[in-house]
Formats: structure tokens, C-alpha cells, sequence
């Protein structure tokens, strides 16, 4: 099944741009994907670049780092999606799921997850935080660079970041009236009764503030979620239980002891000492953050609502692109990215088919029926 893309642009006069010297109205950018019309035959075939597009060299250039080999590489990845294809005629309404990306990252490098949940009935908006990412291509072929703070984020300007990206979050749920209403591909395509999100470290947990915040947002997965930000203590202290689904699927290592053991052999032939030794630092405080954020959310949200599972082998960016668009720096210790991707696209469509979309008993079977040795619980 063949997927479709339109990108548009956002304007939220409501708020200025707070991350750059401009003071114009806040910009975002989402990318729409849809199913495509089963008569409409491309003229060409489709290619990672073309997420890119006016500016697809600027893919090539960012991520080739000037080799000719990968440059050549990164020109015939092949996806399935097409920009500005036409929307399917069947007469239905598909399921919303809205997606964040990491800091830095851009709105659409989860393609192996998008196209799965496309061709298995959903509507993918996924968010770009402008000024966040490392860079913007709007669809006039202007490029937009990340803002320079983000060169030496303090935890205050982290925590506005995490802010900016909520409010943009429920901007964009607003939006969606609008663009179900009237826009000229996606027109009345929307069920805007079932709204998951999706999110990617930083942008896991800006998504829980939004899914803790407003009722539109039914259910909520959490990739290698970025839980060390999570501060709940004043509703837990006050009683309060959250009510809605939520799964915190994250990668194999997480516990203070296997976290710092894997970060010291990763990098203690590779950097200086000072430069190691303030990682290291870092890499304590987060692991400890990361655990009382795991314990509150195990507090806060009702047993009944909570998964807790995690992916064997596997590091952060198994949960995006990474390692699609640079397959030599996939650590053969870790699971094939192909594998790996397969087991979360299927664990996450499960998810949602059986919260959101109230289908059937797919994701409990899993869990219950141990079908994935590589999945542990907790």
C-alpha cells in the first residue's frame, strides 16, 4: 500500500518565537500521512530524500559527511511514500496518531514506524518544533537552523523547550478541526474521536504533559521516553491517578548499574578525560532521574492503564531512523535494525488497535504470551 504526504505550515499568533531573534508568530510544521488512492499510479518511484523535497540535496549533503560512497547510499534509499499523492476514496475515517520527534530531530526521521502504521489504518501527523530541530526545510525550499541555545542547553532551557513543545502540541489539536474541515486532501479523512500520539525521548515526555493535560489524547506510547524530566510529585502526593493508556516501551539497559557499565565501555577509549569525566557526571544524574521518573509513573498512572516494557538489544535510536540512514555505525551487538523495527512497529500497532481503536486483544496476547523473547517487562 502506497502512502501519501502533504506537509503544511502552521501559524500560531497566539505566541512569538521564543528560540530565535525574529518575534514573528510561533511556526509549526506538520507532515500529514495518509493512505493513498489504490488507482493512482506514480510517475516515479519515492526515496528517502524526498522528505527533503524542494532541498533534497541538503539530506545528502547534511548526512554524507563528504563520502562519495554514502553519499550514493543515501541517494537510493527507497521508501514508500509520495509527496502530495492522493488521499484514498474509501469512504471512511481513519484514526489520528500524533508523533514528536527527539531534540534535534526531525518531524518525519521515523519512517519505518510511519509507513507500518499507515498501511495499518491510521493517520500520522507528525510535529516539527521549529527552531529545535536541527534544521527545517520549509516547502518554499527555505531552511530554518536550529537555534543557537541549543548548542549549551542549561535544565531551565531544557524545561522551556519541553514547555514550547507542548503548547505546540495542543496547537496543532486545535489545528486539527480546521485541516479535517477544509483542507483539500485530507478533508473529512480524520477521526478525531481517537487521538493517540507517539513520542521519542524529549519528545515522549512533552507528549505526556500534553496526554496528562488534555482529554483528546486517548492513549499514549512512549519511545526511550526521556522520563528523567518527570515531576509528579504534587499529584501523586494529592492522590491523583491518571486513567488513560500508556505504554513506556524503552530500550534494554535502564537501571543504574548496566546504564553506567555500558556508557563507561562505550567511551572511555574515545574521549579526553575532563570531556569523560563530565559526561560520566551527567550520565549519573540522568540514570537517577530516570528511575524516580519510572517510580512516579508507576505511581501516578492506574495499574490497569500502565505497560511497562522493554526491547533486548537494542540502544535510544533503534527507536527512529538512526541506523537506516547510517547502517555502519549499528553496533553488531545489538539487534539487525530490520528485527528490531519489526518488533516495535508490531508492538506499537497493538497497542493502539486494542486502547485506541478498542479492536481486539492483540497487545495483551502479546505481552501475556511472551510472542517476542526479545521483549522484557519492566
Amino acid at each position: 500500500m502506497r502512502v501519501g504526504r502533504i506537509v503544511r505550515v502552521l501559524t500560531d499568533s497566539t505566541r512569538k518565537e521564543s528560540l530565535s531573534q525574529s518575534n514573528n508568530d510561533r511556526m509549526i510544521l506538520v507532515s500529514v500521512f495518509y493512505q493513498v488512492d489504490e488507482e493512482w499510479n506514480p510517475e516515479h518511484e519515492a526515496y528517502y530524500k524526498d522528505l527533503y523535497a524542494p532541498r533534497q540535496e541538503e539530506f545528502i549533503k547534511r548526512f554524507s559527511d563528504d563520502n562519495e560512497e554514502k553519499r550514493k547510499y543515501l541517494n537510493n534509499i527507497k521508501i514508500n511514500t509520495f509527496n502530495n499523492a492522493p488521499i484514498t476514496k474509501e469512504d471512511r475515517k481513519f484514526p489520528v496518531v500524533l508523533f514528536s520527534a527527539g531534540l534535534g530531530m526531525l518531524r518525519d526521521f521515523y519512517m519505518f514506524n510511519i509507513e507500518e502504521l499507515v498501511a495499518r489504518g491510521y493517520i500520522v501527523v507528525t510535529i516539527e518544533h521549529v527552531y529545535d530541530s536541527e534544521f527545517t526545510i520549509l516547502p518554499d525550499g527555505t531552511i530554518i537552523e536550529q537555534a543557537e541555545i541549543f548548542k549549551d542547553l542549561t535544565l531551565e532551557m531544557k524545561e522551556e523547550v519541553i514547555n514550547i513543545r507542548k503548547k505546540d502540541t495542543l496547537f496543532v489539536l486545535d489545528q486539527l478541526t480546521s485541516l479535517n474541515a477544509e483542507d483539500v486532501i485530507i478533508k473529512n479523512k480524520m477521526d478525531l474521536d481517537k487521538i493517540g500520539a507517539i513520542g521519542h525521548s524529549i519528545g515522549a515526555y512533552s507528549l505526556f504533559e500534553s496526554f496528562n493535560e488534555d482529554e483528546r489524547i486517548k492513549v499514549l506510547v512512549m519511545l526511550d521516553g526521556a522520563i528523567q524530566y518527570i515531576n509528579l510529585s504534587k499529584e501523586i502526593s494529592e492522590g491523583k491517578k491518571l486513567h488513560k493508556h500508556l505504554l513506556n516501551f524503552r530500550k534494554e539497559l535502564n537501571r543504574y548499574e548496566e546504564r553506567m557499565k555500558f556508557f563507561i565501555e562505550r567511551n572511555e577509549n574515545k574521549l579526553d578525560g575532563e570531556t569523560f569525566k563530565k559526561l560520566i557526571v551527567g550520565q549519573h544524574h540522568t540514570v537517577i532521574k530516570q528511575e524516580k521518573g519510572q517510580e512516579q509513573l508507576d505511581q501516578y498512572l492506574e495499574e490497569n492503564y500502565q505497560s511497562f516494557i522493554k526491547l533486548s538489544k537494542t540502544e535510544h535510536l533503534t527507536f527512529s531512523d538512526y541506523f537506516i540512514i547510517n547502517p555502519e555505525l549499528q553496533d553488531d551487538k545489538m539487534l539487525p535494525i530490520e528485527e528490531a523495527h519489526n518488533i516495535i512497529n508490531n508492538i506499537i500497532v497493538a497497542f493502539l488497535n486494542e486502547h485506541l481503536c478498542k479492536m481486539n486483544k492483540d497487545y495483551t496476547n502479546i505481552i501475556n504470551d511472551n510472542i517476542y523473547g526479545e521483549l522484557l517487562k519492566r
